[in-house]
């Protein structure tokens, strides 16, 4: 398993110096009128680290001394309290009396506190001398006012802050998926992927069982479908009716709706290779049919209300016929269908929930436009955690509004978060490392519970300075992200470190037949001649692919330009100070990339770096070095991906800084739009 590395800012930024002709970007305009759903200063005030911060919050004088002592935890005026249960045994705790210095928490139910909005999940939690007391209406509120109470707990240093908390979520639902049909993934691992994600406040875990390598969910009616030869990806390895009962059991007792997704009749080569025609047909129509007889008569309605049925990205002639079969099916089983939603996918169902994908334009301009959604929806259109590199998808999912509005209703849902690994993962510990998972899903949690009406969408490309409220609104985002990382998620991989403290200078882009003249100018400092703007964190973002929309500071700027960064760095002593250095990887999903540097070079684009004046090469040795080059789509790639093509799964570089100013100077030509054109410089330490 890659772990993650413990790291947080080392050295100081220094403010760049202010150079001729910088301009005033489309990204400051925005950030003027983008405002945080709460008040900043109650954030600032925080002695622990809340995600999602709460809707209200009143810091009170005062603390409870927990260090060195036991919760004795009492559960009040509740019937069936299996969630509970669920959450103390996650957190280590019970509900006998401990042994040696306790304090008091209490969770009970009561209708006293709550409005019809924060009736469903919302929860008051109080903090004083008299110990922890949580009230919510219902027990799923009981459960997030617990996690609430965890993560005050982890990140208190043995003082619990008094306090008063009252909070519910904007939108109903806050989800993640996994693509199990790709790459299998054990159901001990999806049950430790559960117990994190509930901790977050997530509650809905779309499970994509099938895709092109097979059907992984076991078969009575037809076994051919779960027979190896007809495989082409863990072949052996196929989820039992009672593993999936399993999972959607002990996902249940977390707050969390398991949402299974039987993806037909694309995505579906296994069932050609199988059966011999395919599922559209009139004799695949009937299996189709009996399959879903089979999971529905297994996996009764109480525990999988929804069942996806994908229906993404194919074409056949009968597409009116098919949806209508199958959510019909769906419905007699009395299941609530749901589909992907885009202009690639068969037409939605009059009652099937929608999963917007894809937007086209929409992705580069702003989140799905409120208007559009007609029907209850989910909103996944702010791309994957495979696709982009990880500050990127944090950043995106920070600032966005889930389905274009501030607080959902009874069509708007809320989001999932999807990762798509696509190729094979030999592996599967690397999945959450290389995919960005967990701080894309924390990222996600704190939207989709605050909400908030703002239209940030233009941030996350070019992102604003620290001194403006969005800017500070992400710094303290990101604290509260770092202090959850160092404490209940350190075992796992987690690829993004605190990078809003990062100021750049960029020279905008030349041809790159133009570059020599220009690094001249750039090394020598003659920055009266040239066009200059100042750039904000240290992942800096040109120009994405074109299957990410062509996302960036420069999305309009074609290969055969360059671009020149500029930081200076304030480093507190001389000697080796670590930095997580990238420019350039694929997407887990297309393979496509610039390749592995060759030894002594920084990328496969010819990225070339400067310190204090003088060249500096990368002294990070690669097996693979020159290799890999992929221009080209390479959907369901069979040659898994290895770590050294994955810069922010890797180990710090050791740069060598002066005691006091260091300046960087970045040169990044941009070869072709196979690359993710960008910069990314993070100074770290363990």
């Amino acid at each position: 398993m890659i772990k993650t590395l413990l790291l947080s800012a080392l050295v100081t930024l220094a403010a760049p110096v202010a150079f001729m002709g910088m301009q005033t970007t489309a990204a400051a305009v925005a950030a003027a009128g983008w405002t945080s759903p709460h008040d900043l200063e109650t954030e600032r005030e925080a002695r622990v680290a809340l995600l999602p911060f709460p809707q209200e919050v009143q810091w009170k004088s005062g603390a409870l001394n927990v260090k060195g002592k036991q919760p004795e935890i009492q559960i009040l005026k509740i019937d069936d309290a299996a969630m509970l249960h669920a959450a103390m045994q996650d957190a280590g705790f019970s509900t006998e009396k401990p042994r040696g210095a306790t304090y008091s928490v209490k969770l009970q139910k009561t209708q006293k506190y709550f409005s019809q909005e924060q009736r469903a999940e919302g929860y008051l939690l109080i903090v004083d001398n008299k110990g922890v007391r949580i009230y919510a209406e219902t027990q799923a509120g009981l459960f997030n006012g617990f996690q609430t109470f965890r993560q005050m707990l982890a990140t208190c240093d043995g003082k619990l802050p008094y306090c008063e908390i009252k909070d519910w979520p904007a939108f109903s639902h806050r989800g993640y998926m996994q693509d199990c049909g790709r790459n299998f993934r054990s159901v001990e691992r999806l049950k430790q992927e559960l117990a994190l994600a509930a901790q977050l406040k997530v509650n809905v875990f779309h499970w994509h069982l099938t895709d092109y390598p097979a059907w992984h969910v076991q078969c009575k009616a037809y076994p051919q479908l779960n027979a190896p030869e007809h495989r082409t990806r863990d072949k052996n390895d196929t989820y039992s009716y009672e593993q999936i009962r399993e999972v959607i059991q002990f996902a249940k007792e977390r707050n969390i709706t398991v949402i299974p997704e039987l993806d037909m009749p694309g995505h579906s080569a296994y069932f050609e290779r199988a059966f011999g025609f395919k599922m559209h047909t009139p004799q695949g129509m009937k299996i189709v049919g009996e399959l879903l007889d089979e999971f529905c008569a297994e996996i009764p309605a109480e525990m999988c209300p929804i069942i996806h049925f994908g229906a993404d990205e194919v074409r056949i002639p009968n597409a009116a016929e098919f949806v209508a079969f199958v959510t019909q099916k769906l419905q007699s089983h009395g299941r609530t269908p749901m589909q992907w939603a885009s202009h690639r996918d068969l037409p939605v169902g009059e009652h099937s929930i929608e999963q917007r994908w894809g937007e086209g334009a929409d992705l580069v301009a702003k989140s799905i436009p409120k208007e559009r959604i007609k029907r209850r929806a989910f909103d996944s259109t702010m791309g994957y955690s495979n696709l982009f590199d990880p500050a990127l998808m944090v950043r995106r999912y920070f600032f966005m509004r889930p389905c274009g509005v501030g607080a959902g209703d009874e069509l708007r849902l809320g989001t999932i978060m999807c990762i798509w690994p696509d190729g094979k993962v030999d592996n599967k510990e690397y999945i959450p490392g290389m995919c960005n998972m967990w701080p894309s899903m924390m990222a996600m949690a704190e939207r989709a519970w605050k909400g908030g009406a703002s239209d940030g969408d233009a941030l996350p490309l070019d992102m604003p300075a620290a001194d403006t409220h969005a800017g500070e609104a992400y710094r303290l985002f990101e604290q509260r992200m770092q202090k959850l990382r160092r404490t209940m998620f350190a075992e796992e991989a987690f690829p993004v470190w605190a990078e809003s403290a990062v100021t750049w200078m960029v020279v905008e882009p030349v041809n790159t037949k133009q570059a020599a003249a220009v690094r001249d100018k750039v090394l020598k400092g003659e920055w009266n001649t040239l066009k200059t703007r100042k750039a904000h964190c240290a992942n800096l973002y040109f120009r994405t692919r074109p299957d990410t929309g062509y996302l960036g500071m420069f999305s309009a700027t074609k290969p055969g330009h360059t671009v020149w960064a500029v930081t200076t760095i304030d480093a507190k002593e001389a000697g080796p100070h670590q930095f997580m250095v990238g420019f350039d990887a694929p997407a887990r999903s297309n393979r496509r990339y610039t390749g592995v540097p060759k030894n002594g070079e920084w990328s496969g684009c010819g990225t070339r770096i400067w310190l204090n004046g003088q060249e500096i090469k990368s002294p990070r040795p690669y097996s693979l070095a020159g290799k890999n080059n992929r221009p080209a789509n390479e959907w369901n790639f069979e040659r898994p991906l290895h770590p050294e093509e994955i810069w922010w799964v890797q180990q710090p570089i050791e740069i060598e800084l002066q005691k006091g100013k260091n300046t960087f100077i970045i040169e990044q030509p941009y070869v072709g739009e196979h690359q993710s054109w960008g910069v990314s410089l993070i100074p770290v330490k363990e």
